[in-house]
This record gives C-alpha cells, structure tokens and sequence, in this order.
C-alpha cells in the first residue's frame, strides 16, 4: 500500500524530488525492518521461554509473600523483644536518674556550704581593710588638717609680712617727702 506524501513535502521539495525519494525510502524500511525483525521459529523460542520465565517468576512471587509473612512474624516479635528491653532500660535509667539527682543535689549542698565559707573569710578580709582604710583616712584627715592650719599660719605671716614692708615703704616715701 503506497504511503500519501503530504502536500506541503511536495510542495517544498519539488514532485522530481518526492518520486527519487519515495523509492529509496521503502527500500530503507523494509532493509531496516528485516535487520531488527524476529523470525517466526524464533518468536515461537522466545515464547516458550517466556511462559517458562512467567512460571519462574510466580514461584518466586509465592516465595515473596511466604517470605514476607515470615518477615512480618519476626518483626512483630522483635518488636515484642524491644518493647520489653526498652521498658526494662527505661526503669534502669529511671533508677539511675534518681540516684544521679541525689548525688547532685549533695554536691552541690556541699558547694553552697564551701561558698558561703569562702564569703564569710573575704567578708572578714574586707571588714580589716575597711577598718584599715578608716585608719588611714582619720591619718591622712589629721595630717591634712595640720598642712591646712600650718598653710593658714604661713599665709598670715606672708601677710603681715606684705602690709609690714608696706607701712615701711609708706613711712620712708613720707620721711622722704618731707626731707629737702
């Protein structure tokens, strides 16, 4: 049955074009054809392997599914297993857990007792500080109030001192004005 080329084949690539290929193109199929076919004696072979594969492959479909239901017994039993192991693991943790907290809260009672020591020795050690930087600054307060009053002393002097001279310069201007 000869194959219709459509018109816009025909159209681009010319009627002279579409008769030489048309020929070359049957005998391209039919040679492409031939190498990739089955011979019949051998489509038959392949079948009959098939069915032999097919038999094959539903006693290894029964072999899965006793397979998984052996699969499914085993896990439920191992679930079973674990469940127990964990309840068991989970009480022993529990046990330990509590004697872990008692241990801990020993500790640190212990450390809150070694603490509040240490605060009581630093309270006694700044308590002498304080009393020693009392006794410094009642030291230093009286100190500064013997500079202030010998400041107080060396300022009248220097005053006096200053108005002495001035009533000196005074009288001689005044001798000095009064002498020819």
């Amino acid at each position: 049955m000869p194959v219709a080329i459509p018109q816009t084949v025909r159209r681009s690539l010319g009627e002279e074009a579409v008769v030489d290929f048309m020929p070359w193109m049957e005998e391209w199929l039919s040679e492409s054809i031939k190498e990739k076919a089955v011979p019949r004696d051998e489509y038959r072979e392949v079948l009959s392997r098939l069915e032999g594969l097919e038999k094959d492959v539903s006693l290894v479909k029964e072999e899965q599914a006793r397979m998984r239901v052996e699969f499914r017994e085993d896990q439920v039993q191992m679930r079973v297993e674990f469940r127990e192991d964990q309840v068991q693991m989970r009480a022993g943790l529990r046990e330990d857990q509590v004697q872990m907290r008692a241990e801990f809260r020993e500790d640190l009672g212990q450390l809150r007792r070694e603490m509040n020591q240490r605060f009581d020795e630093m309270n006694q050690r700044f308590d002498g500080m304080h009393q020693r930087f009392d006794e410094m600054h009642q030291h230093f307060e009286s100190r500064l109030d013997q500079m202030s009053e010998r400041m107080l002393v060396q300022t009248r002097w220097l005053i006096g001192s200053i108005a002495l001279f001035g009533t000196i310069l005074t009288i001689m201007m005044g001798i000095a004005q009064f002498t020819p």
